[in-house]
């Protein structure tokens, strides 16, 4: 029976051999075609000579062939719809993904129905196979595939990866994704210290606004997933041999960044913003949220990791090729590849200024690599007064970086631990293949471009949205209290116990002498003297004759068997520097 289905023999088989396990395995057609062949299970069925006789006039060959024909015809177009379905949710799923704090929630995906690939509500119970797809058994019903899609790429998280040209990268990163639906699997411990962490950036920013009413510090709420973010990134980094990590920013959030990830004194950022010593600076300081600094920290594996934050003086972009050759040099230095790049972009910045085009140009280039760098853009979603309608003709601020053919998530920032999923496929990728990786965080600005601008002035109603939003923090202890991770009444311990340090903190800061000149040509610049050059003592900078003759005559020689160009020829052919000398 089977060598009648030609190519398709092999499938009829397993079709056969799972009716005969349980006749309601396989789809309605296929289960009366193999009763009328060879015989119902539970129930006397008519032969298929008398089914054939019966509606052919005797003609049974003819009719079935026929039948075999369309019947496999029929199961190889219904099965090819579903693959085009599921090529279209890898390669646009993006498109519909909820990754809008501010936006509302989509729930149909016109481009993504089923009528769009022939295939209708009543086929949602029907069994296909599920072969490419992880996660699932090898058939699953169309609902549940649907499903499965559903959640992977149009959940919080948002991926553009189908433009990868290389085939084992591009495979590696679905399998990653399907296989778990985009969804971090986190233990308990480690809620726990996205909470905390999202709690520390909240409490931080509150604290300065309510303590230095009026201060500019470019505040990140709004974006404080970026604060775990980073922490974990920092973990997986040093599970992956990383030693050192070179971070570049701008501004906003930088303040955080360095009390809360690098474990800069908070009491140095209390004095700063009191400024109770402005004459020891006097024409060598700059703003706090400009200064870099650096700082050891110990993941939880016990793995040390250093820690330098690039000093950035208000150009934003700017700061990337400074970080990209601090790292390079780096690797040079050592010979390994032990230290990584992490450029924190904003949304208007990464797609308006030329500078992070040229950068993303040399980071595959043998001269200039990094092995790769994490690009994290916080996207606001809105450049100073500008809205992206305004600002650009792309639909992603990121869309200048496909030009790499990398990958590109997507993610709410909303959604803690959506962001901690694409961080652990992020730093996964790029340990791996060695090239960047882009997430474009999703979030907002609580306030206007600093803390003495008034946004709603020009934008009225993307504040007025704002104006209503719970904190992210809030939006993920009411989620954790939800599913019983964490209580209510822990999550707000952790609040109370971080304004206690702070408050403590601050009532040191202003007791104490904090504010000092930031540290700077320390390790491996320590030999170094900075200063006028009058204050610098003279050093010989004169080389021995015979010695420099000697490595002349070796530039020069030219190797056995070894033929220049004619016209470099004269240069060889010429008297050498020792006969020259001579003369």
């Amino acid at each position: 029976m089977f060598d009648d289905f030609g190519i398709n023999a092999g499938y009829v088989e397993d079709l056969h051999n799972r009716w005969l396990q349980s006749p309601q395995s396989v789809e309605e057609g296929w289960r009366e075609f193999f009763e009328q062949r060879l015989g119902a299970k539970t129930a006397i069925a008519p032969t298929a000579a008398a089914v054939i006789a019966k509606t052919t006039n005797g003609n049974g060959a003819v009719a079935y062939r026929e039948a075999v024909r369309e019947t496999v015809i029929a199961a190889t177009e219904l099965q090819s719809r579903v693959a085009q379905l599921l090529n279209a949710y890898r390669v646009r799923g993006h498109l519909f993904a909820n990754v809008d704090p501010l936006g509302t929630a989509t729930t149909g995906h016109p481009e993504l129905e089923l009528s769009n690939f022939g295939l209708r509500e009543e086929d949602l119970d029907k069994t296909f196979s599920a072969a490419g797809m992880s996660g699932l058994p090898e058939r699953a019903t169309l609902r549940q595939i649907v499903e499965h899609l559903t959640e992977t790429y149009c959940g919080s998280i948002g991926v553009e990866y189908t433009h990868i040209e290389e085939s084992e990268p591009r495979l590696w990163l679905q399998e990653a994704m399907e296989s778990t639906r985009n969804h971090a699997l986190l233990k308990r411990a480690e809620l726990v210290r996205i909470l905390t962490k999202l709690t520390e950036a909240e409490i931080f920013e509150q604290f300065i606004h309510k303590n230095y009413v009026g201060a500019r510090r470019f505040s990140l709420e709004g974006a404080e997933s970026m604060i775990p973010m980073i922490d974990l990134l920092i973990e997986a980094a040093g599970q992956h041999g990383i030693e050192e990590l070179v971070i570049g920013m701008a501004h906003r959030g930088r303040l955080n960044v360095l009390v809360n990830v690098m474990g800069k004194n908070v009491r140095q950022i209390f004095a700063a913003f009191d400024d109770k010593r402005p004459e020891r600076f006097f024409g060598a300081g700059d703003v706090k949220y400009h200064l870099g600094y650096s700082s050891d920290v110990v993941t939880q594996a016990g793995r040390p990791i250093h820690i330098s934050m690039a000093f950035n003086p208000s150009h934003l972009e700017w700061v990337n090729p400074v970080v990209e050759g601090r790292v390079r040099a780096k690797i040079d230095r050592r010979k390994r590849k032990s230290t990584m790049p992490l450029l924190i972009h904003g949304d208007a910045a990464f797609m308006g200024q030329g500078v992070v085009e040229e950068t993303l140009n040399l980071s595959q280039l043998e001269g200039y690599s990094t092995g790769g760098t994490i690009h994290l853009v916080v996207n606001n979603q809105i450049g100073f007064t500008t809205v992206p309608a305004d600002s650009r003709s792309t639909r992603y601020c990121t869309d200048v970086a496909r030009m790499l053919r990398i990958p590109v998530f997507h993610v709410n920032g909303e959604d803690p631990e959506a962001v901690i999923q694409v961080t652990r496929l992020a730093i996964e990728f790029r340990a791996r293949y060695k090239r960047d990786v882009v997430i474009d965080m999703y979030c907002y600005r609580k306030y206007g471009h600093n803390e003495g601008d008034e946004p709603r002035f020009t934008q009225p109603l993307m504040y007025a949205l704002i104006d209503r939003k719970p904190t992210v923090r809030e939006v993920y202890a009411q989620r954790l209290a939800a599913a019983g991770h964490v209580s209510r009444e822990e999550a707000d311990a952790i609040a109370q116990e971080r304004r206690a340090t702070l408050e403590r903190a601050l009532e040191e800061a202003r007791q104490g002498d904090f504010h000092q000149m930031p540290e700077a040509m320390g390790g491996v610049w320590e030999p170094y003297k900075g200063g006028p050059d009058a204050g610098v003592p003279e050093v010989a900078t004169s080389f021995p004759k015979a010695d420099l003759l000697r490595a002349l005559d070796a530039m020069t020689a030219v190797p056995p068997g070894f033929h220049p160009n004619p016209k470099a020829c004269l240069l060889y052919t010429s008297p050498s520097p020792r006969d020259r000398q001579k003369s």
